[in-house]
Protein backbone atom coordinates (compact mmCIF):
# COMPACT_ATOMS: atom_id res chain seq x y z
CA UNK A 1 0.00 0.00 0.00
CA UNK A 2 1.57 3.56 -1.10
CA UNK A 3 0.96 6.12 0.73
CA UNK A 4 -1.99 8.51 -1.30
CA UNK A 5 -3.90 5.05 -0.98
CA UNK A 6 -3.15 5.41 2.85
CA UNK A 7 -4.31 9.07 2.86
CA UNK A 8 -7.16 8.83 0.46
CA UNK A 9 -8.50 5.12 3.09
CA UNK A 10 -8.27 7.90 6.35
CA UNK A 11 -10.23 10.32 4.62
CA UNK A 12 -13.19 7.81 3.58
CA UNK A 13 -12.98 6.63 7.66
CA UNK A 14 -13.29 10.28 8.63
CA UNK A 15 -16.36 11.14 6.05
CA UNK A 16 -17.89 8.29 6.91
CA UNK A 17 -17.32 7.95 10.56
CA UNK A 18 -15.47 4.40 10.38
CA UNK A 19 -13.34 2.78 13.21
CA UNK A 20 -9.69 3.02 12.25
CA UNK A 21 -7.00 -0.27 14.10
CA UNK A 22 -3.77 -1.70 13.18
CA UNK A 23 -2.89 -5.53 13.14
CA UNK A 24 0.64 -6.44 13.58
CA UNK A 25 0.77 -9.92 11.83
CA UNK A 26 3.69 -12.07 14.61
CA UNK A 27 6.19 -13.73 12.24
CA UNK A 28 4.40 -13.07 8.97
CA UNK A 29 7.25 -14.32 6.56
CA UNK A 30 6.91 -17.53 7.89
CA UNK A 31 3.21 -18.25 7.29
CA UNK A 32 4.40 -18.00 3.91
CA UNK A 33 3.71 -21.18 1.47
CA UNK A 34 7.13 -21.63 -0.86
CA UNK A 35 6.23 -22.28 -4.67
CA UNK A 36 9.71 -23.68 -5.18
CA UNK A 37 11.67 -26.32 -3.61
CA UNK A 38 14.73 -24.49 -1.83
CA UNK A 39 17.75 -26.43 0.20
CA UNK A 40 19.77 -25.05 2.45
CA UNK A 41 23.11 -26.00 4.69
CA UNK A 42 21.80 -28.03 7.61
CA UNK A 43 22.05 -24.77 10.39
CA UNK A 44 24.36 -24.99 13.41
CA UNK A 45 22.34 -26.68 16.42
CA UNK A 46 20.70 -29.26 14.53
CA UNK A 47 20.48 -32.55 15.28
CA UNK A 48 21.40 -34.80 12.27
CA UNK A 49 20.01 -38.64 12.36
CA UNK A 50 21.61 -40.77 14.30
CA UNK A 51 23.28 -42.91 10.98
CA UNK A 52 24.98 -39.13 9.67
CA UNK A 53 26.75 -38.16 12.75
CA UNK A 54 29.83 -39.84 11.82
CA UNK A 55 29.94 -37.59 8.45
CA UNK A 56 30.74 -34.29 7.30
CA UNK A 57 28.18 -31.70 8.55
CA UNK A 58 28.30 -29.75 5.17
CA UNK A 59 27.66 -32.97 2.91
CA UNK A 60 23.96 -32.69 4.20
CA UNK A 61 21.20 -30.15 3.47
CA UNK A 62 17.68 -29.26 4.45
CA UNK A 63 14.26 -28.47 2.32
CA UNK A 64 12.24 -26.06 3.29
CA UNK A 65 8.83 -26.29 3.79
CA UNK A 66 7.40 -22.84 4.73
CA UNK A 67 8.73 -19.33 4.03
CA UNK A 68 12.03 -17.90 6.40
CA UNK A 69 12.76 -14.22 6.77
CA UNK A 70 15.81 -13.41 4.52
CA UNK A 71 14.65 -15.28 1.52
CA UNK A 72 13.94 -12.67 -1.32
CA UNK A 73 10.93 -14.55 -2.00
CA UNK A 74 9.30 -14.61 1.30
CA UNK A 75 6.92 -11.10 1.60
CA UNK A 76 5.51 -12.28 -1.90
CA UNK A 77 4.67 -15.95 0.03
CA UNK A 78 3.24 -14.24 3.02
CA UNK A 79 1.21 -12.30 0.45
CA UNK A 80 0.04 -15.11 -1.43
CA UNK A 81 -0.89 -16.73 1.86
CA UNK A 82 -3.13 -13.75 3.52
CA UNK A 83 -4.54 -12.59 -0.64
CA UNK A 84 -5.48 -16.38 -0.21
CA UNK A 85 -7.32 -16.23 2.92
CA UNK A 86 -9.22 -13.14 2.39
CA UNK A 87 -10.16 -14.01 -1.40
CA UNK A 88 -11.83 -17.17 0.45
CA UNK A 89 -14.24 -15.45 2.92
CA UNK A 90 -15.02 -13.47 0.17
CA UNK A 91 -13.21 -10.07 0.23
CA UNK A 92 -12.30 -8.46 -3.00
CA UNK A 93 -9.57 -6.70 -4.29
CA UNK A 94 -8.25 -4.65 -7.22
CA UNK A 95 -5.13 -5.12 -9.51
CA UNK A 96 -4.56 -1.26 -9.22
CA UNK A 97 -4.46 -1.85 -5.31
CA UNK A 98 -3.68 -5.17 -4.56
CA UNK A 99 -3.06 -4.54 -1.30
CA UNK A 100 -6.29 -3.35 -0.17
CA UNK A 101 -9.50 -5.99 0.27
CA UNK A 102 -12.71 -5.07 0.57
CA UNK A 103 -16.03 -7.20 1.88
CA UNK A 104 -19.58 -5.46 2.15
CA UNK A 105 -22.06 -7.20 3.92
CA UNK A 106 -25.70 -6.03 4.73
CA UNK A 107 -24.34 -4.41 8.30
CA UNK A 108 -21.62 -2.71 6.71
CA UNK A 109 -18.17 -3.03 5.53
CA UNK A 110 -14.64 -3.78 6.53
CA UNK A 111 -11.76 -2.60 4.65
CA UNK A 112 -7.72 -4.86 4.86
CA UNK A 113 -4.82 -2.65 3.99
CA UNK A 114 -1.69 -4.34 4.41
CA UNK A 115 1.51 -3.20 4.50
CA UNK A 116 4.05 -5.51 4.99
CA UNK A 117 3.11 -7.24 7.80
CA UNK A 118 0.59 -4.74 9.15
CA UNK A 119 -3.22 -4.54 8.50
CA UNK A 120 -4.98 -1.14 9.35
CA UNK A 121 -8.24 -2.27 9.38
CA UNK A 122 -11.12 0.47 8.27
CA UNK A 123 -15.10 -0.07 8.82
CA UNK A 124 -18.09 -0.42 10.44
CA UNK A 125 -17.72 -1.78 14.10
CA UNK A 126 -19.75 -5.11 13.63
CA UNK A 127 -17.94 -6.04 10.30
CA UNK A 128 -14.33 -5.05 11.79
CA UNK A 129 -14.75 -7.54 14.74
CA UNK A 130 -15.80 -10.32 12.05
CA UNK A 131 -12.58 -9.28 10.49
CA UNK A 132 -10.43 -9.46 13.71
CA UNK A 133 -11.57 -12.65 14.23
CA UNK A 134 -11.28 -14.27 11.16
CA UNK A 135 -7.95 -13.13 10.80
CA UNK A 136 -6.98 -14.50 14.25
CA UNK A 137 -8.16 -17.67 13.15
CA UNK A 138 -5.15 -18.47 10.61
CA UNK A 139 -2.68 -16.05 11.86
CA UNK A 140 -1.13 -15.22 15.72
CA UNK A 141 -1.87 -11.51 15.72
CA UNK A 142 -1.62 -8.29 17.86
CA UNK A 143 -4.30 -6.00 18.25
CA UNK A 144 -2.47 -2.56 18.51
CA UNK A 145 -5.93 -0.56 18.41
CA UNK A 146 -6.44 2.69 16.49
CA UNK A 147 -3.82 3.10 14.42
CA UNK A 148 -1.49 5.98 15.55
CA UNK A 149 1.54 5.87 13.51
CA UNK A 150 1.85 4.13 9.73
CA UNK A 151 3.66 4.93 6.01
CA UNK A 152 5.55 7.61 8.17
CA UNK A 153 2.12 9.32 8.68
CA UNK A 154 1.41 9.95 12.96
CA UNK A 155 -2.54 9.88 13.33
CA UNK A 156 -4.30 11.73 16.61
CA UNK A 157 -8.00 10.57 17.18
CA UNK A 158 -10.48 12.71 18.46
CA UNK A 159 -14.34 13.36 18.28
CA UNK A 160 -14.02 15.62 15.20
CA UNK A 161 -11.72 13.49 13.09
CA UNK A 162 -8.58 12.64 12.74
CA UNK A 163 -5.05 14.61 12.57
CA UNK A 164 -2.49 13.38 10.52
CA UNK A 165 0.70 14.56 11.58
CA UNK A 166 4.17 14.36 8.85
CA UNK A 167 6.96 13.28 10.58
CA UNK A 168 10.20 14.44 8.99
CA UNK A 169 13.74 13.04 11.16
CA UNK A 170 15.24 16.08 12.12
CA UNK A 171 18.68 16.21 12.68
CA UNK A 172 20.37 18.68 14.80
CA UNK A 173 23.36 20.53 13.69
Amino acid sequence: MDTITFRYLISLAVSEKLEMRLMDVITAYLYGELDTDIYMKVPEGFRLPEAARNKPRGMFSVKLRRSLYGLKQSGRMWYNRLSKYLLKEGYTNDPICPCVFIKKSESGFAIVAVYVDDMNLIGTSEELQKTVDYLKREFEMKDLGKTKYCLGLQIEHSANGILCINQLILRKY
